[in-house]
């Protein structure tokens, strides 16, 4: 009876995981475990050998852990256009110190968040004329919206990244503010999203607005010396034909000066060779120093 009764029972079974085989591809499952072991080991792998974090900060916003990151798109040909007066005005000892100091990485976050936005509000203008015009095609879509996305992202380093008790009030508020909006335009505002960008814009440069006073103010320059976004990147990059030889370089991130082999002067202890090896040459004599082999040349300059 017993044989009987287990004989049965070993005929269900086989019939029941036949049946349970023919509604599920165990087979399938097991290769979905494989891979998500796989990938697992394979990120893993990866993080040993690449520098994830660094290679996205690139990619999102030039350079950030630079405190010299200057937006590809708005350097200018040469560091010292027009900016005599500017120069004379400020010692170098003060260049020096504001060039590396949380205000001015903010500054030049917010000014490349008000390029991207510029650009985003522009693009969607573009495309909802187009679907005026084209009332049958497809809407925009604006989800994958990467200047905006960017913008977003300059905002959130320049929150986490800098002091922001070494920012000014205005300044902090007005960044929060702008995050604050662009998450809106995020979440809501996909049917005027041109107009909903114009209102992120304006407190892109209300905080771009409050960071230049600050630095201004911070340089000593008078309230007659009002120098634009550009003027200012070359007051904070620009050392060529400047006299560093009494500047204490000891604590000074030098990443993104730009010097010259015969017109700057620097202390006895450095080294002119090894400080060609951490340069790019940009033109006969003229060069900019960088960081981990990495530089914010701009494109439209040819490196010699």
């Amino acid at each position: 009876m017993t044989d009987l009764f287990e004989q049965s029972w070993a005929k269900q079974n086989t019939q029941f995981d036949t049946e349970l085989a023919d509604l599920l591809d165990l087979k399938a499952g097991l290769r979905e475990i494989s891979l998500e072991r796989d990938q697992g080991q394979l990120e893993s792998g990866l993080e040993n050998v690449l520098d994830l974090s660094g290679g996205l900060a690139a990619i999102l916003a030039g350079n950030l852990d630079a405190p010299g990151f200057v937006p590809v798109e708005t350097a200018s040909t040469h560091p010292s256009q027009d900016t005599g007066p500017w120069l004379e005005a400020v010692p170098v000892e003060a260049r020096l110190a504001v060039r590396t100091s949380p205000l001015a990485h903010a500054l030049h976050l917010s000014h490349a968040a008000v390029r991207s936005l510029a650009r985003a509000q522009e693009q969607a203008q573009q495309e909802e004329a187009r679907s005026r015009r084209e009332p049958q095609g497809p809407g925009p879509n604006h989800q994958f919206d990467t200047d905006r996305m960017m913008a977003a992202n300059c905002t959130r380093a320049l929150l986490v990244e800098c002091d922001v008790e070494a920012l000014p009030a205005q300044a902090v508020l007005c960044a929060h503010d702008l995050l604050c909006v662009l998450e809106y335009v995020e979440a809501h505002g996909r049917a005027h999203y041109a107009q909903a960008l114009e209102g992120a814009l304006a407190r892109a440069q209300d905080l771009l607005r409050a960071l230049t006073t600050e630095v201004v103010t911070l340089l000593g320059l008078s309230e007659t010396l009002r120098p634009d976004y550009e003027t200012l990147l070359s007051l904070l990059d620009d050392f060529i034909g400047a006299d560093l030889r009494r500047a204490d370089l000891a604590e000074v991130n030098l990443d993104g000066l730009w010097w010259s082999e015969t017109s700057t002067s620097w202390p006895p202890y450095v080294d002119i060779e090894l400080l060609k090896l951490d340069s790019v040459q940009t033109a006969p004599g003229i060069y900019v120093i960088t960081q981990r082999g990495m530089t914010n040349i701009p494109d439209n300059l040819a490196c010699a």
